[in-house]
């Protein structure tokens, strides 16, 4: 990684405009570079650069009114992919549009998962202006584009939702699931995003999976069928701002139970709090909500259910605290205000 920091200086150099004389020339075991001039000016730049089983390809063509980048690498990890992914913001001493192109034969996510075939574009004019990602096979998909003249939109698609969050370093316990994700960027570290994950299960070695198919004991149906660990649906509408990502009123169904929770993560301080509350007999409750007597006994929704437990997860760096409610199980859930319980 230490070569790719000495190319990234180097493409700097060219795209802050700098000028040689004459063409330029470097090789060694690693990596070999080559700088073309015309009339004083560069005119392209080749690189090629190895590392261990990893090949890169790059070629910049600088052109009267744009830059363009085409790289293609053989196989990259997805935590180096993220190390050297280009993140442009305003620039308005740039005045050549950028087009960069990276093409990806295969990202590894895990030791089991990959996406082959990769193409990342975006381009770059005094300021991000868009981006695309998928693989061939279309099994992930990213996307930041314009919705209007100041606002942007983004577009997130995986068919393997465990697998996005594995990556992301979110949580191991998600396994499967389609998700979707939709929402507004303003930039890459203040931006709004609505995740839906449909049909997944929850990792059964996991840390919370105890809790899960503790409050599954009354759901006959996942019991009856062994599939105390799947669920249905999830939907956490998230905000990045800064390095803190915030995320309220989050939802997880499965069979009768279902979950709901709010907090607030920092992956770069390792830090979390979560604050939470499930009803184990959720679909009972909304089967006969429109019954007079029996709606007022439980409530409009899990957050006012009346069998409901209230549960908190603290992590602060490699520690995670795990804090469960059993005294909330029995209380009204009128009486009980779940969202501030734990304040």
């Amino acid at each position: 990684m230490q070569k790719i920091k000495y190319i990234t200086i180097l493409l700097i150099l060219i795209l802050i405009n700098k000028s040689f004389a004459y063409d330029y020339s470097f090789k060694n075991k690693d990596y070999e570079i080559n700088l073309d001039f015309v009339n004083g000016n560069i005119k392209s730049l080749k690189f090629i650069y190895f590392n261990g089983e990893q090949k890169n390809f790059g070629l910049i063509d600088y052109n009267k009114n744009n830059i363009d980048i085409s790289i293609s690498t053989n196989q990259i990890s997805f935590d180096q992919f993220k190390k050297v992914f280009p993140k442009p913001q305003k620039n308005q001493k740039l005045n050549r549009k950028i087009i960069f192109n990276w093409d990806i034969a295969e990202l590894l996510i895990s030791e089991n998962y990959s996406l082959k075939s990769n193409k990342l574009k975006f381009l770059y004019d005094k300021g991000f202006k868009s981006m695309t990602f998928f693989d061939s096979k279309k099994e992930f998909e990213f996307s930041i584009i314009p919705s209007d003249l100041n606002n942007k939109q983004i577009y997130l698609f995986s068919k393997n939702a465990g697998q996005f969050f594995y990556a992301q370093k979110i949580t191991k316990n998600v396994i499967g699931g389609v998700l979707i994700g939709k929402g507004d960027f303003r930039k890459f570290d203040d931006y709004d995003l609505n995740v839906k994950v449909k049909d997944f299960s929850i990792n059964k070695e996991g840390q919370f999976y105890d809790l899960i198919f503790t409050s599954r004991l009354l759901d006959i149906f996942s019991i009856l069928q062994n599939s105390q660990d799947k669920f249905n649906y999830m939907e956490v509408p998230i905000s990045k701002r800064g390095k803190k990502f915030t995320f309220d009123h989050a939802l997880m169904l499965g069979g009768t139970v279902a979950f709901s929770f709010k907090g607030e993560a920092n992956p770069s301080q390792k830090t979390a709090n979560v604050n939470g509350t499930y009803g184990p007999l959720y679909l009972f409750e909304q089967n006969f909500k429109n019954i007079p007597f029996v709606s007022e006994l439980f409530g409009k929704n899990v957050e006012e259910s009346l069998l409901a437990a209230d549960f908190k997860v603290k992590k602060n760096g490699n520690k995670t605290e795990f804090i469960f409610n059993p005294l909330s199980i029995l209380t009204p859930g009128k009486t009980r205000n779940f969202f501030d319980i734990w304040e």
